[in-house]
């Protein structure tokens, strides 16, 4: 019996021992499964991240063609669409940008038949507007007060800097108490030329080379051919009333008198002045009124005072003031940006007539 015992116990130790050696043995194989599992995984996410490096390498070259080539594509249908423009609108063009006397005479107002107003239509198709007609008295004293302001003692602007010969000169925005806001500056600058040469200059200017009371928010001077000006009135050799429509999904617009004035200073020089100044009457604001239109923005306040003046018989004096209306900071800084601009296109026109004319 005792013999059995210790057979019966040896018997269960032996297999105790060979299951704890099937125990490890069944440990070492699933060990050696997850590390296989593991590098295959391991394995198959590195070929993966190669393959979409390779892709995405792919896409990046295939991406830079297609860049260059559609580049190349906007840049020929640039050109293609300028030169279109320009066959198209070579003739148009020296007669659209014409003087304002020739504007008035080829006006189509007719002011003895219809003294209360007229419908004034637009050619590119922009909104039309019911005009009523200013008499001479509101033309005089509108522009008569402007120049009193301008003329002998304009109000001090702070210097801000020069610019290709011309000292810029800009006021703080000026809140009215309606809440709009209103810029002010002034450029001046002094030319070698007699006043009846460049007098003579800036009478020529076409109406869409003058500049332009206001503008929209992020408006591109590039746009100027687009605008349309027409002459509503003529009281007098160089005094009219004309409106302007900048065309956009907001048409900004606005009616102005324009008028020069000579004169003979005390110390006898002469002088010449160049007033745009926008204009509005009760009867027109109460038509605006009625037939409400959203999508043209009438300008209130705004204009330009141009002074030419005789130093002597071979140098003049210009200052240009403008003012206008603007919606916040940013915007009369883009207004100030297009006057100083037009400041120098206008050195530009002036200097080489003058070169050539030899005054």
């Amino acid at each position: 019996m005792t013999r059995l015992r210790a057979h019966k116990k040896e018997k269960m130790e032996l297999m105790h021992k060979h299951l704890q050696r099937l125990e490890l043995q069944l440990n070492q194989t699933l060990a050696m499964w997850n590390r296989s599992a593991s590098f295959n995984d391991r394995n198959k996410l590195c070929g993966a991240i190669h393959r979409l490096a390779l892709e995405s390498d792919a896409l990046r070259t295939e991406n830079v063609e297609l860049f260059e080539r559609l580049q190349c594509f906007e840049r020929l249908q640039s050109i293609a669409h300028q030169e279109i423009l320009e066959t198209v609108h070579t003739d148009d063009h020296e007669s659209a940008n014409v003087t304002m006397y020739e504007a008035s005479t080829k006006a189509k107002w007719t002011p003895q038949s219809v003294i209360s107003g007229w419908r004034v239509f637009f050619p590119d198709g922009a909104p039309s507007f019911y005009f009523h007609p200013f008499t001479f008295e509101e033309f005089n004293r509108v522009t008569k007060l402007c120049d009193d302001t301008f003329a002998v003692d304009p109000p001090f602007i702070n210097c801000v800097g020069e610019m290709f010969g011309w000292k810029m000169h800009c006021a703080p925005l000026t809140r009215r108490p309606d809440k709009s806001l209103v810029i002010h500056a002034r450029f001046t600058s002094q030319f070698n030329s007699s006043l009846d040469s460049i007098g003579d200059i800036m009478r020529k200017l076409g109406v869409k080379s003058l500049p332009l009371i206001s503008t929209p928010p992020h408006w591109n001077p590039n746009q100027r051919e687009e605008l349309s000006v027409n002459v509503l009135q003529e009281f007098e050799k160089d005094s009219y009333v004309v409106v302007c429509n900048i065309p956009g999904p907001v048409h900004y617009r606005f009616i102005y008198f324009h008028r020069q004035l000579n004169r003979i200073m005390i110390n006898g020089k002469r002088s010449v002045a160049f007033i745009m100044i926008a204009a509005n009457s009760e009867a027109n604001q109460r038509t605006r009124l009625e037939e409400l239109q959203h999508n043209v923005n009438w300008v209130q306040e705004g204009g330009t005072y141009v002074t030419l003046t005789e130093v002597d018989d071979g140098t003049v004096d210009m200052a240009y003031d403008h003012w206008g209306s603007c919606q916040d900071e940013q915007h009369g800084q883009s207004l100030f940006i297009q006057w100083a601009q037009l400041v120098s296109r206008w050195s530009q026109t002036i200097m080489p007539k003058l070169l050539k004319s030899g005054n």
